[in-house]
């Protein structure tokens, strides 16, 4: 029976590179995005089925995931990489900056969580997966974005607790956690330049310059690393972070 995943936050970045990676190795993918446009761009380009649902809503995403095991079947594989950044330094934050990238990076890796469990908290010989796609913030912190480091952080927490109560079942729950990578949400943004996302160019460079490896990452780099946690080869792993950001130990943008 060929494998299923759903892949959050799959219409562009680092989700679409996933949702690609994981199809071209014969997986059925679930495209879910809250913009319906870009998941049918993606579930096109790989025959996979889209779908348009907002994470921070438990009953949609349960709906979202009936549509799916009805139509190719039970998933056995669920990457949570939904999420947004609000950057800010700390005593300017808003209250709204905090709650939202919470809502969606945390609280709605929790509520894909609950949708998912009656397909995973099962006893067969199907080994399922999940994979929770964190950040090196989570892990160093992040002068400039403490709302989205705490999320990360959060979800880091999330996986290693789900990994030791889904053990029982076979599920392997880890997380990997990228550095800089060059998405959209990276994009340099030049000096009096507004944008919803983007990083100033001056502090791109200068983290950049930090990486031993001497590049931005890809989101290709970090649906590799995915790769091999939904693979058979990484049976016996679980509660893990995954590393992918070149060597950079410690984020630290001057905004």
């Amino acid at each position: 029976m060929p494998e299923v995943a759903i892949v959050t936050g799959a219409g562009r970045g680092i989700g679409a590179a996933i949702a690609r990676s994981l199809a071209a190795a014969g997986i059925k993918v679930g495209v879910l995005d809250l913009d319906p446009t870009v998941a049918a761009e993606v579930a096109t380009e790989i025959d996979g089925l889209a779908i348009a649902a907002d994470v921070t809503d438990l009953e949609s995403l349960q709906a979202s995931f009936e549509k799916v095991a009805a139509e190719l079947g039970d998933p056995t594989v669920l990457v949570n990489n939904a999420g947004l950044i609000k950057p800010g330094m700390l005593h300017r934050m808003s209250d709204a900056d905090w709650d939202v990238v919470h809502a969606v990076g945390l609280r709605g890796a929790f509520n894909a969580l609950r949708a998912i469990a009656p397909y995973f908290r099962v006893r067969d010989e199907r080994g399922r997966r999940v994979v929770n796609i964190a950040s090196i913030s989570g892990i160093a912190g992040n002068a400039g974005g403490a709302n989205y480091a705490a999320a990360k952080g959060g979800v880091i927490a999330l996986t290693k607790s789900l990994a030791i109560e889904w053990a029982p079942f076979g599920v392997t729950v880890n997380a990997v956690a990228p550095g800089v990578i060059d998405t959209r949400l990276s994009a340099p943004l030049e000096p009096g330049q507004e944008a919803e996302v983007g990083i100033p160019a001056a502090a791109l460079e200068e983290v950049i310059s930090r990486v031993p490896l001497g590049r931005i990452g890809t989101p290709e780099d970090v649906a590799a690393a995915v790769d091999y946690l939904v693979s058979p080869g990484a049976s016996y792993v679980t509660g893990q972070v995954l590393e992918v950001h070149g060597g950079l130990s410690q984020l630290v943008p001057k905004l």
